[in-house]
């Protein structure tokens, strides 16, 4: 009878020895003991108990799914047994007894042996035991979350935390191949967690290739090759701009997501400083109207300020306020520092401590900024803004180029007036201290870069601005002459600090690739046909026979000759330039020159050269939206031919598209090819515009009206009428 009422059922055993303990000859002798019959036993090996969250998850485990593995015991007497193997198992139970889960008496399957087995069924347990593994664990994860399984029910069935739920689903941002390498025992979890920083694939495995035969494979290392070309977020350059405003603009951020305390890295460089050079224009603008320049620098070496002159601010009264909350800060600071050395501060006068010398510092600067400078000094001096180590604006004032620094002027009797008053005063200016450069960026070129224009492709659209330019001034004299007269005072009535006031040469520019840039165009073939008329048979005769034959000439040849030499001597810029010369686009506007007339972007001279996004963005501000997916699915060829197209002066035809759009994409140009004020600006301004412009037509007037009175894209002599 005893031994019926001790065994279960037939089928709960079938049950409980599929999972159970076997012994030696194959037979499982297995008991259902009641919870409060079994007790730890001193033979147990274990003596190190097993850490609070190892026992935590096993205690969510057994009380989600019950106890999956019986206890090995051996008897103490008919009612008391010790537990050898499952130790942890018997505390889980006897907690969810006290808890109320399970009652006290609760059936136990247990595999009952004999004493002196005891030492041994403990060690064989707990030396052969096996965790999972964690690409096991991430895998049998996944299966849940792709069943429905939130990570809050996969952590209570598993009994761990929903933390580490989380880091192994994590795991998935990693390529299989490096996951099979982990399992192979070729790579430890921590540098698996490091090459989740970024979700490309190809990218993880091309940094394993790179690090894979090393002597000992490091996250650090793994982390530096992912995040070579990347900024990190605590940086200077990552502060300045800030994690949001990079995120909005759409960049991509690398966050180590196994460690909270690491930095994030921000992955578009060229963006990331593009979008810190906007804000440091945008810091410069107040200053442009007051000072003779303004420049800003993403950086600026050590001690390069020295190459600059100075002037300085003139003294005034300081602002009473805040004097006197620097002395009242002043003498609280040293009532504090009296007390026994702050042994005796409380928190809050430790914290009152430690926040004075900050706000002097602050006070000092505030002080500082209200000194003005005087106007003669503004008139020669400039402002250099970049970005301080810690990330802040860094505004450097009074700056003074070299050869900006007024020459001394000796005391004459032509310098006082009758009644003894002299002449203002020349601007007291502190000489530089060092003979190096002047630091030196370009701004532009970090603006373009994140559109992908490369600095050859700049090089290239400058060319090309330059030869349109060149053939419309060689065709104007007057406003060659112009130019050119205001280029021979510039040189020899300016006071030039490399004294080269009568120094004057005319340097033709060559662009490196002329042949493929001008061949064909309008305005090589504006030159050819000025070129064809221009008198030169002068030039044949010996000196000075030449040159009286010259002087000889009508005045119309001479002009012409003028026009063409002063049209080789212009230089080369985009409006979008660092500094760009304001008198070329004063020349451009004056001959309202039409670029777009003579030039339209093509596969092969700007669409093939250009990265895909500024091409889908273009197309989607000019074109609409669909047009823009549909080119953003398409690859970097056929995008660029598309674009050819559909920016041609033809696209109404060959495209199909309104007369709306065609007024655009047919007068787009890149930023910087158009000359400041010129018509082809302003009708860039206004297709900018776009509702507001329609919003102020006439009722009843056509918008595209406008173009009947654009000026002729060609000069009288190379149109069909010219005799």
């Amino acid at each position: 009878m005893a031994k019926t009422s001790t065994r279960p059922k037939p089928a709960t055993v079938k049950k409980i020895e599929a999972t159970g303990t076997v012994t030696p000859d194959g037979a499982a002798d297995i008991r259902l003991i009641p919870l409060d019959q079994l007790e730890p036993s001193p033979l147990n090996v274990r003596k190190v108990a097993a850490g609070a969250s190892d026992d935590a998850e096993l205690l969510a485990s057994i009380r989600e799914t019950g106890i999956k593995q019986n206890l090995v015991v051996h008897a103490l007497s008919e009612t008391r047994f010790a537990v050898d193997a499952g130790g942890r198992r018997l505390k889980a139970l006897k907690q969810l007894s006290q808890e109320g889960v399970i009652p006290a008496n609760h059936p136990v399957p247990c595999l009952v042996e004999d004493e002196r087995r005891a030492i041994l069924t403990s060690a064989t347990e707990n030396l052969q035991r096996a965790a999972m593994h964690p690409a096991d664990q991430f895998e049998a994860f996944g299966k849940l979350i792709g069943e429905g399984r939130s990570e809050d029910e996969i952590a209570l069935k598993f009994g761990v935390s929903v933390d580490l739920v989380r880091r192994r689903l994590k795991l998935a941002r990693v390529a299989p191949e490096i996951i099979e390498q982990f399992r192979a025992g070729d790579l430890t979890l921590e540098c698996v967690m490091a090459f989740t920083l970024t979700d490309d694939h190809d990218r993880q495995l091309a940094v394993w290739n790179a690090v894979k035969g090393g002597y000992h494979i490091h996250p650090q290392s793994i982390k530096r090759h992912l995040t070579e070309t990347a900024h990190s977020a605590n940086s200077a350059l990552g502060r300045f701009v800030g994690i949001e405003a990079y995120e909005a603009a759409g960049g991509i951020l690398l966050r180590d997501l196994f460690d909270d305390r690491a930095s994030a890295h921000m992955e578009n460089p060229d963006l990331l400083e593009r979008l810190a050079i906007e804000k440091l224009q945008a810091a410069a603008k107040p200053f442009e109207a007051a000072w003779k320049w303004v420049e800003v620098h993403l950086s600026v070496d050590y001690g390069a300020f020295r190459s600059f002159g100075r002037v300085y601010p003139q003294d005034i009264e300081p602002d009473p306020d805040l004097l006197a909350e620097e002395e009242r800060l002043i003498t609280r600071e040293e009532e504090l520092a009296a007390q026994n050395d702050g042994e005796d501060w409380t928190d809050a006068e430790t914290e009152e401590y430690y926040a004075i010398e900050p706000r002097l510092r602050e006070i000092e600067a505030l002080q500082r900024e209200r000194q003005p400078y005087a106007d003669a000094d503004r008139a020669i001096a400039g402002v250099v803004l970049t970005i301080g180590h810690d990330g802040a604006l860094r505004v450097e004032k009074g700056l003074v180029r070299p050869e900006d620094i007024p020459a001394a002027s000796e005391p004459d009797e032509s310098t006082a007036d009758a009644g003894g008053a002299r002449s203002p005063a020349r601007p007291q200016v502190t000489p530089p201290t060092s003979s190096t450069p002047v630091p030196a960026s370009d701004p532009a070129a970090t603006l373009r870069k994140a559109d992908g224009i490369s600095a050859s492709l700049a090089d290239d659209l400058r060319a090309t601005r330059q030869h349109i330019l060149r053939a419309h001034l060689a065709a104007d004299f007057e406003v060659a002459f112009d130019a050119m007269l205001y280029a021979l005072c510039e040189q020899a009535l300016g006071r030039s600090y490399n004294n080269e006031a009568l120094d004057i040469s005319i340097r033709p520019f060559q662009a490196q690739n002329r042949e493929v840039l001008h061949a064909d165009t309008v305005a090589q073939k504006m030159l050819e046909a000025l070129e064809q008329d221009l008198a030169t048979d002068w030039m044949k005769l010996e000196k000075p026979q030449d040159f009286r034959a010259m002087s000889a000439l009508p005045i119309a040849d001479k002009q012409a000759l003028f026009s063409w030499a002063t049209g080789l001597a212009v230089k080369p810029q985009l409006s979008s330039d660092n500094r760009p010369s304001p008198i070329i686009e004063e020349i451009g506007a004056r001959l309202d020159v039409d670029v777009a007339a003579c030039w339209r972007p093509t596969a092969q001279n700007y669409w093939g050269r250009v990265n895909k996004g500024h091409a889908v963005t273009t197309a989607r501000k000019l074109i609409g939206d669909d047009y823009a997916e549909d080119r953003n699915r398409e690859r970097k060829g056929d995008i660029a031919a598309a674009m050819e197209r559909a920016f041609a002066e033809t696209a109404d035809e060959t495209e199909g598209f309104a007369a709306a759009v065609v007024a655009k994409t047919t007068r787009w140009l890149p930023e910087g090819m158009v000359f400041a004020g010129s018509s082809d600006a302003d009708v860039d301004l206004k297709s900018d515009a776009g509702e507001a412009e329609r919003a102020r037509t006439e009722p009843g007037e056509d918008a595209m009206s406008d173009m009947d009175d654009e000026p002729e894209a060609l000069p009288a002599f190379l149109s069909g009428d010219a005799a």
